[in-house]
C-alpha cells in the first residue's frame, strides 16, 4: 500500500526533469559579440577614409576588443595615441645620429620639429579628451594640421644629407608621419566644423585676440599691460634689452598669459628664434619703416629654409607686426 504513492511521486519528478529543457527560455545573445561586429564594420568604413588603410586597421585593432561601441571620436583618439607613439620612436635617431648635412641646421630644424609635433599630438588628444565640442575638434585639427606640415619641412633639410643612418632616418621619418596624416583624417571626420579665423598664429587681425590687445596693436598704448609681461627692446640700449634674442630667452616659459615684446625703431642685425617652450609671445615693432630685424642667414650660405627665417618660430607665438 505505501509503494503506490512513492511510484507516483517518481513518476512525476521524472516528468519534471524530462519536460523542464522545453520550458527554459533560449539564452540572449551575447551582446559583447554584437557589439564587436558593429565595431569592426564601423572600424573599416572609417579606415577605407583615411591615406593608409592598412596601417589605420593595424592600429586601431586593440581598441575594438577594449571598447563597447566605439564613437568615431574613440577611434580618433586611438589613432592619435598610435600617432604619438610613432613619433616618440624617432627620438633615438634624431640623438646623435651619424649623418652629414647637406643643409646647416637641418638636423636641428628635425629635432625642434619632432617635439613640435610630439607637442600637437598630446595637445590635439587632450582636446578630445576634455570635450567633443565643434570648437574642440576644430582646434584638435588645426593642431594636427600644424604638425603635418613638420614632415616636409624636416624632409626639405634633410635632402642631400649623407651618412650611415640618413637613408634609415628619411625613411622613419617618413613613415612615422602616416600615423598623423591618419590622425588628422579622421579627426577632420569625426565633426566640428571649421572655426573662422582660427589660427594657431595669426596676424593681428584675428578674431581670437583680447579687446586689449587689439587696442594695442591699433594705438601702440601700453598702458593696459602689467610690465611684468611688457618687454622692450631698444638698439640704443634704453629699453630692458638691447636684442630681440634676449627678452625671448628672458620671457617665461609655457605661460598661458600673453608676453609683449616692444621692439623700438632701429636695426637689429640678428635671427630670432623663439622656440616651442616660448609660448604666447607678441612682437610689436613700432613701424615696418623704421624697426627693422636683419638676418644673416640665407639658403645661399647653406642654411636650411626653415632655419634662415629672420624670424623663426615653431607654434604658438601670437603676432608679430610693424616689422621689417
Amino acid at each position: 500500500m505505501d509503494s503506490a504513492p512513492l511510484s507516483l511521486l517518481l513518476l512525476l519528478l521524472l516528468s519534471c526533469l524530462l519536460l523542464s529543457p522545453l520550458t527554459t527560455a533560449a539564452p540572449p545573445p551575447a551582446p559583447a559579440i554584437t557589439n564587436l561586429t558593429n565595431s569592426h564594420h564601423g572600424l573599416l568604413r572609417i579606415c577605407k577614409t583615411t591615406p593608409f588603410p592598412k596601417l589605420c586597421l593595424n592600429s586601431s585593432k586593440l581598441s575594438i576588443s577594449i571598447t563597447i561601441n566605439p564613437s568615431i571620436l574613440s577611434f580618433a583618439l586611438h589613432a592619435l595615441q598610435a600617432a604619438v607613439s610613432a613619433i616618440s620612436g624617432l627620438s633615438p635617431l634624431l640623438a646623435s645620429p651619424s649623418v652629414v648635412e647637406a643643409q646647416r641646421g637641418a638636423l636641428q630644424d628635425c629635432r625642434e620639429l619632432h617635439a613640435a609635433t610630439l607637442s600637437s599630438l598630446r595637445r590635439s588628444s587632450s582636446l578630445l579628451h576634455s570635450s567633443s565640442s565643434k570648437n574642440a575638434v576644430a582646434d584638435a585639427r588645426a593642431h594636427l594640421s600644424a604638425a603635418l606640415t613638420n614632415k616636409n619641412t624636416c624632409l626639405e633639410g634633410l635632402a642631400g644629407a649623407r651618412g650611415p643612418q640618413a637613408p634609415a632616418l628619411i625613411s622613419a621619418w617618413s613613415s612615422a608621419f602616416r600615423d598623423v596624416s591618419n590622425s588628422l583624417s579622421i579627426v577632420s571626420g569625426s565633426g566640428g566644423g571649421r572655426r573662422r579665423g582660427r589660427r594657431l598664429s595669426s596676424w593681428p587681425s584675428a578674431g581670437w585676440l583680447r579687446r586689449r590687445e587689439r587696442k594695442l596693436l591699433g594705438t601702440g598704448d601700453y598702458s593696459a599691460y602689467d610690465a611684468a609681461v611688457t618687454l622692450t627692446v631698444a638698439a640704443d640700449g634704453s629699453g630692458d634689452f638691447r636684442t630681440v634674442g634676449e627678452a625671448v630667452a628672458f620671457a617665461p616659459n609655457n605661460s598661458e598669459d600673453r608676453t609683449i615684446i616692444i621692439v623700438r625703431a632701429g636695426v637689429y642685425d640678428e635671427n630670432v628664434e623663439i622656440p616651442l617652450n616660448k609660448t604666447n609671445i607678441a612682437l610689436l615693432g613700432e613701424g615696418s619703416n623704421v624697426t627693422f630685424i636683419r638676418g644673416n642667414r640665407s639658403v645661399g650660405d647653406g642654411w636650411t629654409t626653415f632655419r634662415s627665417a629672420t624670424v623663426g618660430n615653431i607654434e604658438r607665438i601670437s603676432v608679430h607686426t610693424d616689422l621689417t
